[in-house]
């Protein structure tokens, strides 16, 4: 299976910033939203799979909202990093928000995550484009386990923790979500491959 492109690693917030966001100095918490913005949306919209997309502004909000609640609590001696414990409220919240009955059966047109360029190669956005609706199909439950691991690169404790999951079923859930996108892969990217190698001819 092609490798998913992780999310850029965000440099951490400087200490001095973390502690005058965590006294809730209102120039502080801008530092802090805008250094983790990028991720948290990339998590939300990954995990809402394409499924109303307009509420993904919304969503990254009130992760926001959560964060800085609960920001003076955080203590950074513990084992997860500041970015690791904002990634674990955005899942929390994006998962809230697929299991609302309304959101059965809206599906949107998938497209890139805000902040991603697209590839010049046009083989490498049908790649792209193969990889995000094998994504979009998964499960929600194993959506969430794959992006995390995957994308964004979580522990396996860091993920149960997020989810509220035991060690043994993160990893079963990452087992089936690979397998799937990898049949799903196999069954797109021939066609993708025999139409982009006429071009070559």
């Amino acid at each position: 299976m092609p490798a998913v492109a992780t999310v850029r690693k965000t440099e951490p917030l400087d200490e001095l910033t973390l502690r005058r966001a965590q006294r809730g100095e209102e120039r502080a918490w801008r530092a802090l939203i805008e250094r983790y913005q990028g991720p948290v949306h990339a998590l939300v919209w990954r995990l809402l799979a394409g499924r109303a997309r307009h509420r993904v502004e919304d969503l990254v909000q009130e992760t926001f909202v959560r964060v800085l609640r609960a920001l003076p609590e955080w203590n950074p001696a513990g084992s997860a990093s500041l970015q690791t414990w904002m990634l674990t409220i955005a899942a929390r919240v994006a998962l809230n928000e697929l299991r609302r009955p309304e959101m059965a059966g809206i599906v949107d047109e998938p497209a890139a995550p805000r902040g991603e360029r697209a590839d010049a190669s046009a083989e490498r956005q049908r790649l792209g484009a193969a990889i995000c609706a094998a994504v979009a199909a998964l499960p929600d439950a194993q959506r969430a386990v794959f992006v995390l691991r995957e994308y964004h690169e979580l522990e396996y404790d860091d993920i149960a923790s997020a989810l509220e999951l035991d060690l043994n079923t993160v990893k079963s859930r990452l087992s089936r979500a690979r397998s799937a996108m990898r049949a799903h892969l196999e069954a797109a990217l021939p066609g993708l491959r025999d139409e982009l190698g006429k071009g070559r001819t």
